[in-house]
Order: structure tokens, then sequence, then C-alpha cells
């Protein structure tokens, strides 16, 4: 699952960077939302590498955007 949701967040980001707007940083949210919500139920390593891999895939400009920092 990890897996699936890295995959989606990394396809949202890279819509937004092909086509800026509403509705791509609407998806960009949504997959951080999803991702976090997944990994708030795993095991402390899991859920500490997951954030690290999922901050490593959101440009600066997204991160601030979501509020989302390396834990």
């Amino acid at each position: 699952m990890l897996l699936k949701y890295l995959n989606e967040l990394e396809m949202a980001v890279q819509a937004l960077a092909d086509h800026p707007g509403a509705d791509a940083m609407t998806r960009c949210t949504d997959c951080v939302a999803a991702l976090d919500s997944y990994l708030d139920s795993q095991m402390e390593p899991v859920k500490q590498r997951g954030r690290e891999l999922m901050d490593g895939l959101m440009p600066a400009e997204l991160l601030e955007r979501v509020g989302h920092s390396v834990h």
C-alpha cells in the first residue's frame, strides 16, 4: 500500500509541474492526506521512512502549501 500511495503522489506532483492549477494542487493535497492517513496507522519505522519519502517527492512550494515537513 505504501508504494501505491507514493506512486499516486509522484504522479500528482508531476501533473502539477506539467499543468499548474487548482485542480492539480487539489489532487496533490488529496494524495498527501491519503498517505498521511495511511502512515498514521503504521509502525513507527514505516511511518518515519514513509514520511521521509513523501517529503522527498514534493517540491518546497508544495510542502509549504500542504503544511508538511520532514518529521
